[in-house]
């Protein structure tokens, strides 16, 4: 488990991270605590992957991710995340570590590039899930075959052993289709800030990045979600409702300000559509 200082805790402004999430009070290390956190952490901070898409990695100190995504109003993908929670998990006493996961494409793994944190509380454990952009907005029990509800969305986790070790499955109810949804398989083995680093600089930059070219931002609300992708914003509900605008790239900025609560600056904008095409 990281909890020995790892992740930058003591530079964290712990008061200025709970006024951005609308907490009044560091949340207890119990599960409650971490419930009341995962979830205004989850409806409040968007997930975006427009740097990326430039081909600039972020700086994933907890300085710079204070300045992008507590004072302004900038998402990030699960690198970004994962340390900020990371911290404020150490600077509230819980016990966690985070772990590395293959998303799975068509059901095939990909590479090991998304980051996560499982939490352990009362000798239970937790996958605290904030950087996956549509993400379930409370703590997953890791506990295999159980049908979890957030918000009316359902996950189950489900182990396996693959290869010569165990490994954990997200799985996602897509009420649209009522068929389950495989997301990503991980291993119970700590990964650390430096590896999200290296996988930070990795999405951005390489040509097998599965970020490269593909603009997406996503948001969290009580009972919805919208994904922005290159030419469309897409709304879903639990109750299977599906709607998918398309938009005009000039009206793309002002979306991510109405929709996604990121002011992305104008001449960024005009570099993302030169990138991406549109």
């Amino acid at each position: 488990m990281n909890d020995d200082g790892a992740w930058g805790a003591p530079d964290l402004d712990l008061p200025r991270y709970l006024c951005r999430v609308g907490l009044e009070s560091p949340p207890p290390p119990d599960l409650a605590g971490l419930s009341a956190l995962v979830r205004v952490h989850a409806l409040t901070l968007p997930w975006e992957n427009l740097d990326a898409v430039r081909g600039i990695p972020g700086d994933l100190t907890i300085d710079a991710l204070q300045r992008r995504m507590i004072d302004g109003r900038r998402g990030y993908g699960c690198t970004g995340h994962v340390p900020l929670l990371a911290a404020v998990l150490q600077r509230t006493g819980f016990r966690f570590g985070a772990a590395s996961g293959r998303v799975l494409v068509d059901g095939r793994p990909s590479a090991s590039t998304h980051a996560l944190l499982l939490v352990e509380v009362d000798g239970a454990r937790y996958l605290a899930e904030v950087g996956f952009g549509a993400v379930p907005t409370t703590p997953l029990r890791l506990e295999s075959g159980l049908e979890q509800d957030t918000d009316g969305w359902r996950y189950r986790l489900t182990a396996a052993h693959v290869g010569f070790g165990e490994e954990w499955q997200l799985d996602f109810l897509d009420p649209s289709s009522g068929q389950w949804r495989p997301q990503y398989r991980f291993a119970l083995t700590d990964r650390t800030w430096s590896d999200l680093r290296m996988t930070n600089f990795y999405v951005a930059t390489s040509p097998h990045s599965p970020f490269r070219g593909r603009i997406m931002a996503v948001v969290n609300r009580s009972g919805e979600r919208h994904v922005l992708t290159r030419d469309a914003v897409i709304t879903t509900r639990p109750d299977g409702f599906k709607e998918s605008v398309p938009y005009a790239t000039a009206d793309r900025r002002a979306i991510l300000a109405e929709t996604f609560a990121i002011d992305l600056p104008e001449d960024e904008a005009a570099e993302l559509a030169a990138v991406s095409g549109s």
